[in-house]
């Protein structure tokens, strides 16, 4: 069973809660948010709700910072007053912008009551923390702190370190990691290690060195140069941008040694071999790393025991006084000599090797291929030689230019083994084709002889070529060497015969080219508009040749194959044109599509891209068919052909202020049109943007629609838009002119100037203005220990926040809990009360005048 209060017992339990209520006691607390968390701005404000809960009462309280006052607020005091007819009462911190390094801060406020007594006193919760974020570069701006260039030297064996020098100014919180990377002329990892990495700062450390190794490559290097940039930064701090890179100089070092070439061939009868070892330089002969000290090189000689093999002091000397290469300071060439003994005993061809060692260099430098050379001495003892064409000349076709060679002197004939005595030996020259013509023709002599004096091993061909400016095609000609007419001793050896030819010359497939270059147009009627244009072919006319062309739209503006558009032309941006063989003219006609939009300032370009024979090959690369030295033209599209392109003269937004001394002022805003052909119509809207675009009205601008029209051949004519006067304070107010559409389909807006931005400024006072309300102006008599309430308020506008700085004067007195104080006014809110409580000092006084003064701490629109 349960058991139920009677009536009478609930009257009497209603009746003690009521009694409770308005003859107890009085609470004094905080409301509301009581954890906040700050950035420290000068505008950075706080506002704490106090609120008085009980019998109702006339309530002081005063709001203190607990602890030691370390100037982060502009006032570590505040006071309020609860008359009896209210519940609550807001009171304002300031934060202040101190400049200083600081962590996270969090401070504590405590509510106290003056006077406590039995029937008043503080709730809960009676304090609040305040909690300033970290600011002013508390975690610290990194940067180097050293020379911006330093310059080392490339070890040699060994590890060199370059120390990096890096500081932490301004505040040293926190544990921060920077990324770096090194960057040069060749990828850095090769040089410097690490290439890139991280770099910490513990807590509370202000600088520290790290560092990098300079790596030994082994590789001839000039001067490099390479930059150690800062990169990014972890854990809150910043990188100082002014000295965020150092520049590493290494320099100049390892300079190669090598031979100058890798084979010689020589003959017995040489008497002196001479080999050139190079230092310092690469293989273009440019200098390359260090030469101002001394390198030497130890080399060794190589033999085998086979008749291949050359023998040191049989076959050849070592002219050298010792086995070690010097090169003095500045010095780039060395020369080793070997005597090649002459013993007149038919032998094959025999080697020896020279080869440089590697361990016994000395100095700042490496050895680079070639450090070994491979010497043979010729075939020899055959007195009086071997005649032949010179093998070289079968390692490619060999081809005479007829229009750029009159006299050809690239054939040459050999004399190998012995030189002995004057030998000679006929040449003739045979076409190599059905051609009946005289070899005569083309080129003279047709036969000849050639001579060899006593150690003489190489003799050039001289022929005459006749340039006949007759279109030929290529011809072969065939070169004997005949044996049976050898003189002095001498033999004849394969190769003794030699196929070459004379190039296709004089244009033999023509020469391509855009004419008569006023020919090449667009043009316009009835029926259509198309580009026109015609070539030629120069010249010879032998075979069927195809033309590869482009033909591209680019719009107005650079003159870009890149910014070429396609749907223009009736055809792909690649054709072909087709030269039958006799045919010398050629005409093409274009269709431009009726649908096409042509911008005035536009062109079409016309490039020739190249040119073939069709279903012929010739014997060997031929020089024709080519094309002309014009390869493109471009064709500039006129105001009398283009299609009409409508938009603003400027895309820049207007500013403009509302009118002061009249009701309305008109604003002509100017529109432009490229290609005049044909009247058309434009049709425009204004539509507010931005944050207040609700605020913006037929009131302020009108109207918000309409139209303009362009005349046959008018290019310009201007929007006109009303800008109207009140007295209503408004903040910015932006509106988009945007035009809409044009009227006829070959008229087109201009892309990127269609929309303008039209902004009216400020006005009325939006941000409003401060005084104190009349029933707060004083003046006012109070004593030690009593408080007074001071109405603010604002009048015109209360768009935006605004923010005001109250100052007890003079300022250096210390008789008020909150003397000094920022009060923010929310964008709407009109008035703010607050509370001077007078401090019980115990100090015996005369009478003070005091003032209070507001001041706009921050520049605003305000009035």
């Amino acid at each position: 069973t349960y058991w139920m209060p009677s009536d009478s017992l609930l009257v009497y339990l209603l009746l003690l809660l009521l009694i409770h209520f308005t003859s107890g006691e009085t609470e004094v607390k905080f409301s509301g948010q009581t954890e906040f968390v700050v950035n420290e701005t000068s505008t950075t404000v706080i506002r704490l709700v106090i609120e008085r809960t009980g019998k109702p009462a006339n309530v002081t309280a005063i709001v203190s910072l607990y602890g030691e006052d370390t100037g982060d607020f502009f006032d570590t005091y505040a006071a309020a007053f609860i008359p009896d007819t209210e519940t609550n009462r807001t009171v304002y911190i300031s934060v202040c912008d101190d400049d200083l390094p600081e962590a996270d801060e969090t401070f504590t406020f405590y509510l106290t009551l003056p006077k406590p007594s039995a029937k008043m006193k503080l709730g809960s919760p009676k304090s609040v923390t305040v909690t300033i974020l970290s600011n002013d570069n508390a975690f610290g701006i990194i940067s180097f702190n050293m020379s911006a260039l330093i310059t080392v030297n490339e070890p040699r064996g060994r590890n060199e370190f370059v120390p990096l020098i890096l500081i932490r100014e301004r505040g040293t919180y926190g544990t921060v990691i920077i990324t770096f990377e090194v960057n040069g002329p060749n990828p850095a990892e090769e040089d410097l290690s690490p290439a890139k990495g991280n770099i910490t700062f513990t807590p509370g450390r202000s600088m520290l060195i790290y560092n990098l190794t300079v790596l030994d490559d082994q590789i001839p290097e000039n001067d490099e140069l390479f930059v150690v940039h800062l990169m990014n930064v972890e854990g809150g701090a910043e990188i100082n941008t002014t000295r965020n890179s150092v520049q590493i100089n290494i320099k100049k070092n390892d300079s190669p040694v090598r031979f100058a070439q890798s084979t010689y061939m020589v003959p017995e009868e040489v008497d002196v071999l001479t080999v050139q070892v190079v230092r310092g330089k690469d293989d273009s002969g440019k200098l390359i790393g260090p030469d101002e000290c001394e390198v030497s090189v130890s080399y060794t000689i190589i033999t085998g025991n086979s008749t291949a093999h050359a023998q040191l002091n049989l076959d050849f000397l070592d002219l050298q006084p010792n086995t070690t290469i010097v090169f003095p300071p500045l010095v780039h060439e060395v020369y080793m000599k070997f005597k090649i003994l002459d013993d007149a005993i038919p032998e094959i061809a025999e080697t020896f090797q020279i080869m440089l060692l590697k361990d016994t260099l000395q100095g700042d430098a490496v050895l680079v291929n070639p450090s070994v050379v491979h010497v043979t001495i010729q075939p020899n003892d055959k007195p009086y030689g071997v005649l032949s064409i010179n093998s070289i000349l079968f390692a490619q076709t060999v081809i005479i230019d007829e229009d750029q060679i009159s006299r050809f002197e690239g054939i040459t004939i050999v004399r190998n083994g012995g030189t002995h005595g004057n030998v000679s030996v006929t040449w003739v020259i045979t076409r190599n084709s059905s051609d009946p013509s005289p070899v005569t023709a083309d080129l003279v002599p047709e036969r000849g002889e050639i001579h060899f004096d006593q150690g003489q091993m190489l003799v050039t061909l001289s022929l005459t070529i006749i340039d006949d400016n007759i279109p030929e095609e290529a011809e072969p000609y065939l070169l004997k060497l005949l044996a049976h007419t050898i003189q002095g001793g001498a033999e004849v050896s394969e190769p003794s015969e030699l196929l070459f030819y004379i190039q296709d010359s004089d244009d033999v497939y023509g020469v391509i080219k855009f004419y008569p270059l006023e020919s090449q147009k667009i043009e316009s009627n009835p029926t259509g508009r198309f580009l026109s244009l015609s070539f030629v072919r120069e010249k010879g006319t032998v075979g069927d040749v195809q033309l590869v062309y482009t033909a591209l739209y680019i719009p107005a503006g650079a003159l870009d194959p890149e910014r070429a558009k396609d749907g223009i032309l009736n055809m792909s941006r690649n054709s072909i044109l087709l030269f039958p063989e006799g045919k010398t003219h050629h005409t093409l006609s274009i269709p431009i599509r009726n649908d096409a939009f042509l911008q005035n300032g536009a062109h079409f370009l016309i490039q020739l891209e190249g040119v073939e024979l069709v279903n012929r090959i010739p014997l060997v690369p031929s020089v024709s068919p080519r094309l002309g030295d014009i390869r493109n033209i471009s064709l500039r599209i006129t105001p009398d052909i283009a299609n009409g392109e409508i938009g603003f003269i400027s895309n820049l937004p207007i500013i403009l202020s509302e009118p002061e001394d009249s009701p309305a002022t008109l604003v002509s805003i100017a529109l432009h049109r490229d290609g005049t052909d044909g009247q058309a119509t434009v049709f425009w809207s204004l539509k507010p943007s931005g944050p207040n675009q609700k605020a913006v009205t037929h009131d302020d601008i009108s109207p918000f629609n309409g139209s303009v029209v362009f005349l046959s051949g008018q290019s310009d004519t201007t929007i006109n838009i009303t800008i109207k006067a009140d007295d209503v304070p408004e903040m910015n107010e932006t509106v988009l002119l945007t035009l809409d559409r044009v009227s006829v389909e070959n008229q087109i807006l201009k892309y990127g100037f269609t929309t303008c931005e039209i902004t009216i400024l400020e006005n009325d006072d939006p941000g409003g203005v401060f005084e104190f309300s009349s029933s707060s102006r004083g003046p006012y008599s109070i004593k030690e220990g009593e408080s007074v309430e001071l109405q603010i308020v604002r009048t015109r506008g209360s768009l935006i926040r605004q923010f005001l700085r109250y100052t007890v004067e003079p300022r250096d007195n210390n008789e008020f809990y909150g003397s000094t104080g920022i009060l923010e006014f929310k964008p709407g809110e009109r008035e703010i009360i607050i509370t001077l409580l007078t401090r019980m000092d115990g100090i015996p006084e005369v009478r003070i005048n005091i003032f209070l003064s507001l001041n706009y701490f921050t520049s605003s629109s305000a009035g």
